[in-house]
């Protein structure tokens, strides 16, 4: 019973820190074309993500060699469309839709 105890307590920290450790490395940036998207998913390149509620959406514009950010929503995202994603761990924070890569 005693063993049992201790093999179930150890199991559980363990769980416990994989889970929260994935989200303290911090954020990297993917790029890609966008394979598929709804409201809960986004597919860059066969890797799929999961949207975040606040994501961030805009729009990356090149006039005249400098680059605009413009404000955009999830609806202006669409398959085919080259997008630099924020990830942490599997959530995508922020989505770039880079229009001067057609």
């Amino acid at each position: 019973m005693r063993k049992r105890w201790l093999c179930l307590t150890f199991i559980g920290i363990m769980l416990f820190f994989l889970t929260h450790t994935g989200f303290t490395r911090g954020h990297y940036y993917f790029n890609g074309k966008v394979n598929a998207i709804s409201k809960e998913f986004i597919n860059v390149s066969g890797k799929v993500f999961y949207i975040t509620k606040d994501c961030r959406v805009a729009i990356h514009k090149k006039v005249n060699g400098a680059f605009f950010e413009n404000p955009a929503s999830l609806r202006n995202v669409k398959i085919g469309d080259w997008v630099t994603v924020k990830v942490i761990g599997n959530l995508v924070t922020e989505i770039l839709i880079e229009r001067y890569k057609r």
